[in-house]
């Protein structure tokens, strides 16, 4: 009687060499071995981590009126308490040819606004930026003429990042803009609390796009050194210690100068550092 030769019914995968002890591939017929079950993807799962919602950024870059944009994108980014990560629907059509009816894709909907909530500071930048915006460049509320998509709309970008602020997963809503300013709640039962803004933004698209780079308030945090090189420069600046201020940011607690905590930024602080934030960059 004829035997048949042995068949390798091994096969190179991806992530193969976690999931089998380093041999790089795995056998399809065989037995599995140890290494092979839920303890290794348990242990890969561990390896990567998991995603927390608090620990995010985004850059809103839009040149508003007076305000100057990258001091804007930056105040914004710091004051920002919460903010949706958009999603999206594939639209079908049902299809009957022969039996069952058949649900068949034709097109992409990206439906809901996002929405995010800042923390307002003492000059009301949060809301004075987005009334400006809207009434400055959206339509008017004098003679409700309507500006051009071009000149109001902007890119914004939401980073995921991990627990060691490297970006995981980023998304640029395209075309966006504030399509609502919602109410301001004000109270007297509201002593110990800040005010907080709401601002709806409507947009064309969103994209997924490389995060391997740093995101906008990381960048800034990384090339300004602000627990150092920016304290520094404004103590030669300013003259004397500048006091720096725990502020939550992006879900992690970090010390910024005086005047960069949206709760203790004055007018008189706002204006110098908008002066000298492009040497500060350079």
């Amino acid at each position: 009687m004829a035997f048949l030769p042995p068949i390798d019914t091994s096969v190179n995968i991806p992530f193969a060499d976690t999931l089998n002890g380093g041999e790089g591939k795995v056998n399809l017929l065989g037995r599995p071995s140890n290494n092979q079950g839920i303890d290794s993807l348990v242990a890969m799962i561990a390896n990567k981590g998991m995603a927390y919602p608090f620990k995010y950024e985004i850059a809103i870059r839009h040149s508003v009126g007076k305000f100057d944009p990258t001091f804007s994108a930056l105040r914004l980014a710091i004051s920002c308490e919460s903010i949706t990560m958009p999603g999206k629907n594939v639209a079908t059509q049902e299809i009957k040819t022969h039996g069952p009816v058949d649900e068949l894709p034709y097109d992409i909907a990206y439906a809901g606004d996002v929405e995010a909530t800042f923390k307002v500071g003492g000059d009301m930048f949060e809301r004075r930026f987005f009334d400006t915006w809207i009434d400055g460049q959206i339509i008017s509320s004098k003679n409700f003429s309507v500006g051009y998509k071009d000149s109001y709309s902007t890119d914004i970008e939401i980073t995921q990042t991990d627990l060691e602020n490297n970006p995981i997963y980023r998304v640029v809503l395209e075309d966006a803009w504030p399509k609502t300013l919602h109410p301001l709640e004000l109270g007297d039962e509201k002593a110990n609390e800040i005010s907080k803004q709401t601002v709806s933004f409507s947009y064309r698209k969103w994209r997924r796009v490389d995060a391997e780079s740093a995101g906008f308030l990381q960048g800034i945090l990384n090339k300004l050194d602000l627990r150092g090189r920016l304290n520094r420069k404004l103590e030669n600046l300013l003259g004397g210690d500048i006091p720096m201020i725990p502020t939550a940011v992006g879900g992690q607690i970090i010390s910024l100068p005086f005047g960069f905590d949206p709760e203790h930024l004055t007018s008189s602080a706002g204006d110098i550092i908008n002066q000298n934030i492009g040497n500060l960059l350079g």
